[in-house]
């Protein structure tokens, strides 16, 4: 006879984790407790030795499929007699460690679907059905451990019924904190544009969709915060982008089941997994041709998002349409709207009507978005899918450090900002929040910052940071620091080539191809087309592309043709420049001297993103951009067919520069080069053209290091053409390619490789 006391980490509250010992238990004649701490589950079990191992055997391979056990503690103690009969679920408790890992939110899964759409069951057509195995976890916790009592489902007490399945080991809602029904749950309610409440329960549900099918447009309060739906058509969707003050950005689509998704979209092997897992991200897909949506919902794009119902009201929801619109509450890249009175403020000259639930959401989360490889693609070149935004269902899921270190607080960068924690090995991404410009998002970034780093118990002993003297994330982040601690700052690219190598656990040197918008150089100049050789614990800049100059500095960046001009100066000089340029941009005809005027005191900069974005003015398709990446987008969308543009390479004293003044000058020898129709043989061309360049940039290193491995990092690898040609040109060399996996490429990773460099760096501090 043996006790054996456990001590499980993880992802093991929220999740069934406590039910599953319950059966396990029970079912090998065990007698004990298991509970809930803030440091994680607690399992107390007597009898058989041979039981005990194999109860632990199966805590680790036989657990519920959303929980992840990161570690058993076994403590075991020779019994002669039991002191349990049976094996109960006992109060929870707070401990003075808390390595239990938080949960995130969950779909609804399709035995709750089907209890809401069975007329005889209790939960018939209620909007928060939820189990076990589904529903919102991340976003209603307020402290640990997990228990109803420190979420925010505390204001709803549960009604005998419910109570009787909370209590009931063979029960799914056995201990589900959100457990819920119409007698004592959330409830619906509509409100008009001012906040009075107009219809309640199925009343409300009724009137959303009634409005919505005459054209208005609706706030709908989800799991982590307000949508905007309205129906996918010309006029709607033109009031949407008028109010909402979006001109030009995509907007995302929810559709009713898979077979609808099919209707709009390709949907690959790859996007179907995607669309179907717990998660549901808005996926990228091929849009197809002649559907009934309207072009303003994607303009100018290949590709449509696409999202499946989600939470318990969605699926209410599409039971009558096959496609809605349903873009995040918010202006710009502020935070999502998540509470009533703040959706009832911001939101009221936006839309018309709102559908509220007083379920409260603790923490703001937007919907994640993926773009899986394309229907059809080389098995032998394609990547994993690349987030665009990581958010809701996969924060806040954790990573792993190579290498023991303090607790971390890495500050991340400033438009797709981010901030990252450590705790031991455990590495915790936070969520996307928006630009730091914005006095909304800083205020957010504190809140949520504050709400983590409290639940976790970390006390942030090393800073990471950017380098760049005026990231606003910096100065946010000091604030959670004790008078100790150690400051660490990190070079932008670095942290992208570090983030690299932790999406792919590969911690050896690499050749880093880092390319992106901008990101300040510790050579006081605006980096964002670098090849770095090194690892999180430093680099060598071995290459990067031809610097340019900024015109206007910020300027250029929302006005691509002014970066383009001056690609048109260095290729051709000033007076063939000025020619082109006012046959391209006659509208810009009177700003052309005064821009080749300041250029030469203007920024310099090697970035990639501008590069895109100087190319795309260079082809009229994106002369000026209302939102971030949108001319490189463009490129990427008016690719079509063969065509190779020459990109030179030289070796400049050891230091090896990618030259792109050849490519320019090949481009306006085309006729497409003078208008954007007819523009796709050129925009493929470039996509081929810096691939093959990147490819044999790296070849040269590989010759100089010996190093034959490449990382691929920075936003500009969220294009899907340029990183499939690079994959498939590096293959071509033999040379061996990490690309990210679970992070985005973008800035939203920075955070994450800051704090890898400065769990390397922490060793020396």
């Amino acid at each position: 006879m043996q006790r054996a006391e456990l001590t499980v980490t993880g992802v093991v509250q929220g999740v069934g984790f406590r039910p599953f010992c319950v059966r396990e238990a029970k079912a090998l004649g065990l007698g004990g407790t298991v509970r809930n701490t803030s440091g994680g589950v607690e399992i107390v079990v007597e009898g058989e030795e041979s039981s005990v191992d194999e109860y632990l055997r199966a805590l680790w391979e036989e657990h519920p499929d959303a929980a992840v056990v990161t570690d058993v503690r076994v403590r075991r103690v020779p019994l002669p007699r039991r002191t349990f009969a049976d094996f109960s679920v006992v109060p929870s408790a707070r401990s003075s460690g808390r390595n239990v890992l938080i949960p995130a939110d969950l779909a609804v899964c399709p035995d709750c679907l089907a209890e809401m759409r069975d007329p005889k069951n209790r939960r018939y057509r209620y909007p928060f059905v939820n189990c076990t195995n589904c529903g919102p976890r991340y976003t209603l916790i307020r402290a640990l451990p997990y228990d109803r009592p420190l979420t925010t489902m505390a204001d709803f007490p549960m009604c005998p019924d419910c109570r009787r399945e909370y209590r009931d080991p063979a029960d799914r809602r056995f201990h589900a904190q959100p457990n819920a029904c119409p007698v004592c749950g959330p409830q619906v309610r509509f409100c008009g544009p001012e906040g009075r409440t107009l219809r309640r329960g199925e009343d409300a549900i009724t009137r959303l969709i009634s409005e919505i099918s005459a054209g208005k447009l609706v706030a709908v309060k989800g799991v982590g915060g307000f949508h905007i739906a309205c129906l996918p058509q010309d006029d709607p969707v033109r009031e949407l982008r008028l109010r909402k003050r979006r001109p030009d950005k995509p907007f995302a689509l929810m559709v009713r089941d898979l077979d609808a998704a099919r209707g709009v979209a390709q949907v690959s092997p790859d996007a179907e997994r995607l669309l179907l897992g717990v998660q549901r991200p808005v996926v990228l897909c091929p849009a197809r041709a002649d559907v009934s949506i309207s072009p303003l919902v994607a303009p100018g794009h290949k590709r449509l998002g696409i999202l499946l119902p989600y939470a318990p009201l969605h699926h209410l929801i599409m039971e009558k349409f096959e496609a809605l619109v349903m873009t995040s509450a918010n202006l710009g890249d502020a935070p999502i709207v998540s509470s009533d009175e703040d959706a009832f403020s911001a939101l009221s000259g936006i839309v018309d009507f709102f559908l509220c639930h007083d379920r409260a959401i603790h923490t703001a989360i937007d919907d994640s978005v993926l773009m899986p490889a394309e229907p059809g693609s080389d098995e032998t070149v394609k990547s994993p899918p690349i987030f665009l935004r990581r958010a809701r269902g996969y924060v806040p899921n954790p990573m792993t450090l190579p290498l023991d270190a303090p607790d971390i607080l890495a500050a991340g960068a400033q438009l797709k900002s981010t901030y990252t924690l450590t705790r031991g090995r455990d590495l915790f991404p936070g969520q996307y929040l928006g630009d730091l410009a914005r006095l909304e998002t800083a205020s957010y970034y504190k809140s949520s910052l504050r709400h983590f780093i409290g639940l976790y118990g970390i006390e942030p002993r090393v800073l990471a940071f950017d380098k760049h003297p005026g990231y606003a994330a910096t100065n946010l982040a000091k604030e959670f620091l004790g008078p100790e601690s150690a400051l660490c700052p990190v070079q932008h690219h670095h942290a992208h080539l570090a983030s690299a190598l932790l999406d792919n656990a590969y911690f050896d040197p690499v050749i880093g191809v880092l390319f992106d918008g901008t990101g300040y150089g510790d050579d006081g100049t605006l980096w964002g087309g670098e090849f770095l050789v090194g690892d999180a614990g430093g680099f060598t800049r071995m290459g990067s592309l031809r610097p340019a100059r900024l015109p206007g500095g910020e300027s250029a960046i929302r006005q691509p043709w002014r970066y383009a001009l001056a690609l048109l100066n260095e290729a051709v000089g000033a007076e063939d420049a000025k020619k082109i340029a006012s046959a391209l941009w006659p509208e810009f005809r009177t700003l052309i001297d005064p821009v080749l005027a300041v250029a030469g005191t203007s920024p310099v900069t090697t970035s990639c993103g501008r590069l895109f974005d100087g190319f795309a003015a260079l082809l009229n398709l994106c002369p000026t951009a209302t939102y971030d990446g949108q001319a490189a987008m463009a490129l990427e969308n008016a690719a079509e067919g063969d065509g190779i543009l020459n990109f030179d390479i030289a070796d400049e004293r050891g230091f090896i520069r990618l030259d792109w003044r050849g490519a320019v000058k090949s481009l306006l020898g085309s006729p497409a080069s003078r208008a954007s129709k007819g523009a796709g043989n050129p925009a493929a061309a470039f996509h081929r053209g810096l691939a093959r360049a990147v490819a044999d940039v790296c070849v040269l290193l590989r010759e100089k290091t010996g190093i034959e491995r490449v990382a691929l990092s920075g936003g500009v690898w969220q294009n899907r053409l340029l990183l499939d040609l690079t994959r498939e040109e590096l293959r071509k060399r033999e040379a061996p390619v990490l690309t990210h996996r679970t992070l985005p490429p973008n800035d939203e990773g920075v955070s994450a490789g800051q704090a890898v460099v400065a769990a390397y760096a922490a060793r020396f501090l």
